[in-house]
């Protein structure tokens, strides 16, 4: 019997002229909108189950496009850093976008997939890169010049927070971002590249209602496998490798960190290099100025990296020569704290040799300048953690104004309670959202069994309503007294018991009762 599906709102992108100067004055930008003001009405031959799952697909769609981050430019490449481009041949010149693009930054890579068999249809196919992109038009001294930082996001092993850790056989890392800060002046381009990511050997951090689940690091497999595929993939796309490990050196974060000294001394790559810093340690009671101590130890390392310059006669000058490559446990907060401060050291030797600033002077002294810089970095942290974490990133009181602030620990308070909520009863949802996105689960229109329907046990649902009923007696007793205070504390005793006992169930059965993924067994991603 034929009858009408649903009616459904279709989703389209809308295409907006960035109002910021296109990237570096040659290119138009474009950012991706999601539009639900059309309605589409369409007829076929499905189950009732089937009209539901779709909707909920829908939805997950919805979502993934909702997140703000999306770019595009028909005239530019976003996926590749400036020295990348700089240094291909004119045949990778005259390619199309789709076909030169790295597919490392290429979230529409699955949609694309049947125009990329078409050679003939390519100009019609534009990449479409996940992150962060700011634009600013700047004066210091008089001398304008264009900055710009650029975050890209690689569509490997993405996924949430809890639900993706570490790297996968092929060596890609959970939460890989590449970062590049450009400036453009009088026609020269200098660029530094930094990248970010999971702590690359097999570990998971599943979430089980605990505020901060226990790491555990993979037992079963050959951690060195993937661990020198990414590194060996790095080198080739970047040069040397300094490694900046941000994680707490005691705790539950200990065992990460020894493990990843570990293997790279049993590397013994000369091109990777490690440094520790226990960031939480150095800067605790506010000490925030202790963060010197890391640059001081880096400075040397970066002098040798240098960063990118090529003229305004498109002469290279120089090359940037390996990137540093930092993380913490979710390579968010700490993570863009001391990115924003290695790249304004590299900024400073940037403007200094194309004369923006003056011998002698420095960028913090900038206050215009070094407002705008700092809010960018901050707007960055912002927005890769809501693409990973589902909140706005922590410690960004300290990259927007250069200090810790009370205000700043309760902000940082309230959004790690809606991280603590999202990543527990809600992550499960915006995972498969990107899976199904991604094209790592294609809908099968003749499958018989959705795997979005998953029974739960009977625990899910009763000993929640118990420990809710149980509560709700044990606060009726203190308001409602019996006849003698041996009574009511008995009651007391009883009901608060059994809430307290039936919460300590539902602790323990954790991985039970937060919402998991449900298209693709993370088992496989691990």
């Amino acid at each position: 019997m034929w009858k009408p599906v649903m009616m459904e709102r279709m989703m389209c992108w809308l295409l907006t002229e960035s109002p910021q100067k296109s990237l570096l004055q040659l290119k138009k930008m474009f950012h991706l909108q999601l539009s639900q003001g059309l309605y589409l009405v369409f007829w076929e031959q499905y189950g009732w189950w089937q009209l539901q799952d779709n909707k909920v697909f829908l939805s997950m769609i919805s979502h993934v496009l909702s997140v703000d981050g999306f770019y595009f430019s028909t005239t530019y490449d976003l996926t590749h850093t400036l020295q990348r481009l700089a240094n291909t041949s004119p045949e990778f010149q005259e390619m199309s976008l789709l076909e030169r693009a790295d597919p490392r930054f290429v979230w529409n890579g699955h949609l694309l997939r049947e125009f990329a068999a078409q050679p003939e249809i390519h100009r019609f196919a534009t990449p479409v890169m996940h992150g962060f992109i700011s634009m600013h038009s700047c004066s210091i001294n008089g001398k304008c010049f264009d900055w710009l930082l650029v975050s890209r996001r690689s569509c490997f092993r993405a996924g949430v927070r809890y639900y993706v850790r570490g790297i996968d056989s092929e060596g890609h890392a959970a939460n890989f971002v590449e970062t590049e800060q450009i400036v453009h002046y009088k026609g020269s381009k200098a660029s530094f590249v930094q990248t970010r990511g999971s702590i690359p050997f097999f570990w998971s951090q599943r979430p089980n209602l605990k505020y901060k689940p226990k790491p555990q690091i993979s037992k079963s497999v050959n951690h060195m496998d993937g661990f020198q595929r990414h590194f060996d993939s790095q080198i080739i796309s970047y040069g040397k490798q300094m490694i900046v490990n941000l994680v707490n050196q005691k705790g539950s974060e200990l065992p990460l960190e020894q493990t990843f000294a570990k293997m790279v001394n049993s590397m013994a790559n000369g091109m990777v290099r490690y440094i520790a810093f226990d960031f939480h340690k150095e800067c605790s009671r506010m000490r925030w100025d202790r963060l010197q101590i890391l640059l001081d130890q880096l400075a040397e390392q970066q002098d040798e990296f240098s960063y990118f310059l090529v003229d305004s006669d498109g002469k290279i000058v120089t090359q940037q020569e390996g990137t540093f490559r930092s993380n913490c446990m979710d390579c968010l907060d700490r993570t863009n704290v001391i990115q924003s401060l290695l790249a304004r050291r590299s900024l400073q030797a940037q403007l200094q040799r194309l004369g923006v600033l003056h011998v002698g002077q420095r960028i913090e002294e900038q206050a215009d300048f070094e407002k705008i810089y700092k809010n960018a970095w901050a707007d960055n942290a912002n927005a890769c953690a809501k693409q990973y974490a589902g909140t706005g990133a922590l410690k960004t009181d300290y990259t927007r104004t250069g200090k810790r602030t009370q205000w700043g620990l309760i902000m940082d308070g309230w959004n790690s309670l809606i991280r603590y909520y999202k990543n527990n009863f809600s992550d499960g949802f915006r995972q498969d959202a990107i899976d199904l996105f991604l094209g790592n689960y294609s809908v099968d229109e003749v499958e018989s069994a959705s795997p979005l329907h998953v029974k739960k046990d009977w625990k899910f649902l009763a000993l929640p309503i118990i420990m809710v009923v149980a509560f709700s007696m044990c606060i009726i007793c203190l308001l409602m007294a019996g006849d003698t205070w041996t009574e009511t504390l008995a009651y007391v005793l009883f009901w608060g018991t059994a809430s307290f006992g039936t919460f300590a169930i539902i602790l323990y059965n954790g991985k039970d009762f937060v919402d998991a993924p449900k298209l693709v067994q993370k088992e496989k991603m691990d």
